[in-house]
């Protein structure tokens, strides 16, 4: 799919701007945003374009982490949407499956729980051992350290212990993450 219509559902941008950022928004960050193109004085679109996101994760990361290295405000950010998405009417389901499931059977529902999030996302998934995974995407997201810290996230979430995500590959159209935690003995 062109980049140019690669969207982003809203029950992500709900999930980081009404539930992870409760709190966080000052007005300069609402108008930033606005500027941007999302106004969030007025309802949610049900889409978003991927490039607008991408800024907007960008201007979050500025007004929320100042001062912080690039890599540890993406970090925050990511889990900080982890918690908001599980905030949301989809995202309680989702998470609530997930600590059911535990983490082995969790990241097996990783491909299909990433495609809800927007309508490009392909994820396969190939196992190398009980506890250790490698996660192929047909995308690159920029934003360093976010979406290892996005996956640690959900993978805590559905129980694993020292969850580590690792990027592998990444081409600038496709990346690939080593997903490892901690087995019981």
């Amino acid at each position: 799919m062109p980049p140019e219509q690669r969207q982003v559902y809203v029950q992500v941008v709900e999930g980081l701007l009404q539930h992870g950022l409760k709190g966080q928004v000052s007005p300069r960050l609402r108008e930033r945003l606005r500027q941007a193109g999302v106004d969030l004085d007025r309802p949610l679109l049900p889409l978003y374009p991927l490039s607008l996101w991408g800024r907007c994760l960008e201007i979050i990361v500025e007004e929320v982490y100042p001062g912080l290295p690039r890599a540890e405000g993406y970090a925050r950010l990511a889990r900080a949407h982890v918690e908001g998405y599980g905030a949301t009417l989809l995202g309680r389901a989702v998470m609530g499956v997930m600590r059911v499931l535990g983490p082995r059977r969790m990241v097996q529902r990783l491909p299909e729980v990433m495609r809800g999030t927007d309508n490009y996302t392909e994820a396969t998934l190939t196992e190398r051992g009980p506890a250790h995974f490698e996660l192929h995407f047909n995308s690159s997201l920029g934003g360093p350290g976010y979406v290892e810290a996005l996956l640690e996230s959900l993978l805590a979430a559905g129980g694993a212990k020292s969850p580590r995500v690792t990027k592998l590959h990444d081409d600038g159209d496709s990346t690939v993450y080593a997903l490892t935690w901690a087995t019981e003995p």
